[in-house]
């Protein structure tokens, strides 16, 4: 599938069920594009980009750093649907705070769906400092 074409269906589906993240939609020169959503204590974003025909799905943590992502591969338009399914997992996962943004002072920013990870870290007297897209 070509990137004009990969990118006018993930942007059809954002404006279907994740409109929010439309304000935001910067196309670049190979038609590919990106775009964030701010977390509402605005220390960190979801940043989702469309570059090679993959979608990405980050974070971008409270440096500014965009390292924390994954990438959902869609190799024909037959598996849009389940990239777009896996998309909006991502997403709802960090809109419900079951995914978390943590600092560690010995490894840097990381994100988990497990909270006994950063319970475990947390009992080795290691500084943890946990986001979560509604509270910190």
């Amino acid at each position: 599938m070509n990137q004009k074409r990969f990118s006018e269906l993930i942007k059809s589906f954002l404006v279907q069920k994740f409109p929010e993240f439309t304000k935001t939609i910067n196309y670049k020169d190979d038609n590919s594009f990106d775009c964030d959503l701010r977390s509402p204590t605005n220390e960190f974003s979801i940043w989702i980009a469309t570059y090679n025909s993959e979608i990405t799905i980050g974070l971008e943590d409270p440096s500014g750093k965009t390292d924390i992502h994954t990438h959902i591969s869609c190799y024909e338009e037959e598996d849009i649907n389940n990239a777009l399914t896996d998309l909006a997992t991502e997403i709802n996962n960090i809109t419900k705070g079951k995914t978390l943004l943590y600092h560690s002072d010995r490894i840097g920013y990381q994100w988990t769906n497990d909270i006994n990870l950063i319970l475990k870290r947390k009992n080795t007297f290691e500084n943890i400092r946990v986001y979560n897209w509604n509270v910190n």
